[in-house]
């Protein structure tokens, strides 16, 4: 018998007796680990996607509410202001289509109720590296202190003495004159948070910023576009999303349930 086949079948043995142990200690242990290894391996031969495509990242993380930031470079390197945009309301989402495939898909926060975002169809219309609300910000009174952080000049004004300050929109991409655009800002995967705008992560929309032009195209829906390319995969996000679930409850458990027994052992 080799000396490598030897330390295998050690580590074998060590294996069987350790779960042996646990068995004999704790049986909802042993349970707890079969039950993992099982959604694991569920999860593992779940889909056939790449693992680098546009369909597995819709198909995991709970995809649309999440906040990472799907990229296909070899599109982005075609992308210009001919591309079009597209933001799905009901899913919180942004989408550059080019060549009628998705080159980047992104979360945003849009119009909270009462404030909605309007869908149709718009274009760009004004870009602006830098750039502050005329409306909305906030009122300081004449001592330089902030008395209104939620701000709204058609609805109110600031203290006699005092100021208005627009709350900052970089890289503003405006889509309607009457106020409605695109642009950095704080974003909630999932949450609608602004008084209308659609605000985006920076980390796209400088580069969004860069390829868009005045009369680049960006439609507004208020549900899942018809052209959208991954349905299949939509459709297993909801049970991916259910299983990373569960792994990491079984995770818990069996951390729980280990610390449990380390502990009883040290007393």
């Amino acid at each position: 018998m080799s000396r490598n086949f030897r330390l295998i079948a050690c580590a074998a043995l060590a294996a069987v007796s350790a779960t042996a142990c646990i068995h004999q200690t704790n049986p909802e242990l042993l349970s707890a680990w079969a039950e993992l290894r099982a959604v694991k391996e569920k999860e593992a031969n779940f889909t056939n996607f790449d693992p680098a495509s546009y369909d597995y990242f819709v198909s995991h993380k709970q995809y649309p509410v999440n906040i990472e930031i799907y990229k296909d470079q070899e599109l982005l390197a075609k992308a210009d202001k001919k591309s079009h945009v597209v933001i799905c309301l009901e899913q919180q989402r942004g989408r550059l289509y080019v060549d009628g495939k998705v080159a980047a898909d992104w979360p945003v926060s849009t119009g909270i109720p009462g404030r909605s975002t309007p869908t149709g169809k718009y274009s760009i219309v004004e870009k602006r590296e830098s750039y502050s609300s005329n409306r909305y910000g906030k009122f300081y009174n004449a001592k330089g202190q902030c008395v209104n952080s939620d701000a709204d000049v058609f609805s109110g004004s600031a203290p006699e003495g005092g100021r208005f300050v627009g709350s900052p929109m970089p890289y503003w991409m405006r889509l309607t004159w009457d106020g409605i655009g695109m642009h950095i800002g704080k974003v909630v995967a999932g949450k609608r948070l602004s008084h209308g705008c659609i605000r985006t992560p920076r980390a796209m929309a400088e580069q969004l910023y860069h390829i868009v032009g005045i009369g680049t195209k960006v439609t507004v829906n208020s549900e899942l576009e018809d052209e959208f390319p991954a349905k299949e995969a939509l459709a297993y996000s909801k049970e991916q999303g259910e299983m990373e679930q569960e792994i990491n409850r079984l995770s818990q458990k069996i951390y729980d349930l280990q610390q449990e027994e380390q502990d009883n052992r040290n007393r």
